[in-house]
């Protein structure tokens, strides 16, 4: 991608009538001089048309008949480290076949475009990875000019995935206005690692109504499906993707343990003696924190509440023997026979506060143990829902739906990081 008409090393020969028109690089034009505008801070660089002819967009009459003239700017990509903008005559042709007069339309610029077609990729790559905002002060110009490009060029590029090549697929949700109850739904190929749609409702309804719009070879061809414990997202799914095998991601399953050791841990906290309130004062994070990731201070503070309270030493340790089992447990057969054990050792120790979760395993038994499968995640899709927050921040909000998802699409298409 050109970021500038030349590179930083050029010379002119002043013998050479059209060098400056080789190094301009469009074919339609050529250049007759450059001024320098003190005031715009602007290299104008001034044209006059290739060619004295131009082709009817009707009939594709070939026209020398110039109707009328009109001076036109078009902005370009710098040149010689100056914003820079063309300058030529916009001339109008009367057609001689189909009598009917029309504009002359430039291969390098689109119709009433106010930017060559080479800068406008440019304005649209230098818009991935910050805010329009930034773009269009940078370059100075005006900030529906540069929103127009990007969204356009958007819509023509990333508007529709290709679904063929799909086959593991991840289902998760995110928040538009945290706060609000406004959530999107967003579907993922978790091979490619790029976001397929964002829609507008996390129903089920709206679930089955986008699947709907598949072949029916592509919704055959998915194999498996990670998504988190939502009955109405296993249901569309299992209506829709006949041969999908259904993963309940590790994540949402430790998030939800690790809820109801949050809700025991603050009953501990609540029900002990005043002398002992003070040494649980801020375990909050340490219990549910893996013990792998605790610093030599932090597991000699949690150790130390450990002394204070044993209730909340087996909570900890029943919560990191859970996470154990999706470490190190090889196949499906062997977590069936760990995740067992765990249940009888809840049971056993009367862990009433694990109850719930207890029940919320029987319930999503199959689906859990399928993570044990392939060892399928939604890691990646929690990694993009992350960067869609970051797209949501960097424009403080999107009132435009629309533009939201075709931000999305861009920025989350699978391609390098540093877009």
């Amino acid at each position: 991608m050109w970021n500038s008409i030349a590179t930083e090393s050029w010379q002119v020969n002043a013998d050479d009538p059209v060098a400056l028109t080789t190094l301009l690089g469009l074919p339609e034009l050529s250049v007759t001089r450059l001024e320098y505008d003190a005031n715009r801070d602007l290299l104008l660089v001034l044209c006059q048309p290739h060619y004295d002819v131009a082709v009817c967009p009707t009939c594709d009459t070939v026209s020398a008949q110039v109707h009328d003239r009109k001076e036109r700017w078009v902005r370009d990509l710098a040149w010689a480290g100056k914003r820079c903008a063309l300058v030529f005559p916009a001339r109008r042709f009367q057609c001689e076949r189909c009598r009917r007069p029309f504009t002359e339309r430039l291969a390098a610029i689109a119709p009433h475009a106010r930017c060559t077609r080479r800068y406008e990729d440019y304005l649209f790559e230098q818009c991935r990875g910050t805010t329009i905002q930034a773009v269009h002060r940078r370059e100075g110009l005006g900030y529906k000019a540069v929103e127009g490009v990007y969204y356009r060029l958007a819509a023509q590029r990333h508007s529709t995935p290709p679904l063929d090549a799909v086959r593991r697929l991840g289902i998760d949700e995110i928040a538009l206005k945290k706060g609000h109850g406004q959530y999107a739904l967003v579907l993922s190929d978790l091979d490619q690692g790029c976001v397929l749609t964002v829609l507008p409702e996390r129903t089920k309804a709206a679930l089955e109504a986008y699947l709907a719009t598949w072949t029916a070879e592509q919704r055959a061809a998915i194999t498996d499906v990670a998504l988190d414990l939502w009955e109405p997202y296993h249901l569309a799914v299992r209506a829709c993707l006949p041969n999908a095998q259904i993963t309940a991601d590790r994540f949402h399953v430790m998030q939800n343990l690790n809820e109801r050791v949050s809700e025991a841990r603050r009953a501990i906290q609540r029900d002990a003696p005043e002398e002992d309130k003070a040494h649980l004062k801020g375990c909050r994070w340490l219990v549910v924190k893996n013990a792998a990731d605790l610093t030599d201070e932090e597991q000699a503070k949690l150790e130390a509440m450990f002394v204070v309270s044993p209730a909340l030493q087996r909570l900890h340790d029943l919560k990191e023997a859970f996470r154990t089992v999706f470490e190190t447990a090889p196949d499906r057969p062997t977590a069936r026979e760990q995740l067992a054990d765990w249940v009888r050792d809840v049971e056993a120790r009367s862990m009433s506060s694990l109850t719930k979760f207890v029940t919320t395993l029987h319930n999503w038994w199959e689906v859990i143990l399928n993570y044990f499968h392939a060892r399928l995640s939604s890691g990646m899709v929690e990694g993009l829902n992350t960067k869609l927050k970051l797209i949501k921040r960097l424009a403080y909000g999107y009132r435009n739906f629309a533009h939201f998802c075709l931000r999305v699409l861009v920025e989350c298409d699978g391609g390098l990081e540093s877009h």
